[in-house]
């Protein structure tokens, strides 16, 4: 892979005024800016320039203690444009060499959510992406199970986001049990505090369910198992 990137400045693009701004970065702290750079690029959308300062550190900095990150992110920005192999291949190969255990989790959900988007582009394209989903849940699992790492923030996410796919795959026992996991066990994790109110908003949306159904506000179901009548089914009397 070889990126057109002149390694002592990075073109920034200010939302605002919409002008250059050229900044000259020391050798030393190139990896560090890179990284941050890349991340606001990926934030904001702009995966071309996220994949570039990626990129960068990806091609030139194989042992920075930011290599990890940037190569998640670059996998990342290759799901957002849709190059799944890539990406995974980036993903694949971080986990064969174990760089660094404790980012393991990391991996594991950067490979859910490749199985996660990938459920939607199966779900538009054929109506079927729960396989898909499964496939995630059980990433995101791995990630929780992890042995060798303690990062909360990224068990706390993986937990988070099984309790999102049961949701999606409509099995709201599973979900609220995943959110009760990821609220009971990752407190003070950003992620604790979204699964609370999942299972508020969840609640709610059954109580406003059974007041409907009370009322008889409900639409009907269709009956699937009714056969509709034919002229040959009728007997004339």
């Amino acid at each position: 892979m070889r990126f057109l990137f002149i390694i002592a400045l990075l073109v920034l693009v200010s939302g605002c005024s919409k002008k250059e701004v050229r900044t000259e970065i020391p050798e030393a702290e190139q990896p560090e800016a890179f990284l941050k750079y890349g991340d606001q690029f990926y934030q904001n959308g702009d995966y071309d320039n996220a994949f570039r300062a990626y990129g960068y550190i990806y091609e030139n900095n194989p042992t920075s203690r930011e290599y990890i990150d940037a190569a998640i992110g670059l996998s990342r920005c290759y799901g957002a444009l849709q190059d799944y192999d890539k990406g995974f291949d980036i993903l694949y190969d971080l986990l064969q060499n174990n760089l660094i255990p404790t980012k393991v989790p990391q991996i594991y959900n950067a490979i859910g959510e490749f199985y996660e988007r990938s459920a939607g582009i199966s779900e538009q394209l054929s109506g079927a992406g729960d396989s898909d989903f499964r496939n995630a849940i059980d990433y995101y699992d791995k990630s929780i199970k992890y042995p060798n790492s303690e990062d909360l923030n990224a068990k706390g996410y993986a937990q988070y986001r099984i309790g999102v796919l049961y949701e999606k795959l409509d099995e709201m026992p599973k979900a609220i049990e995943a959110y009760q996991l990821a609220q009971n066990q990752y407190q003070g994790t950003e992620w604790a505090g979204r699964a609370e109110q999942n299972i508020s908003d969840i609640n709610k949306r059954e109580q406003l369910r059974n007041e409907y159904e009370l009322r008889d506000l409900l639409p009907e179901q269709p009956d699937s198992a009714a056969v509709p009548t034919t002229p040959s089914d009728t007997t004339e009397n």
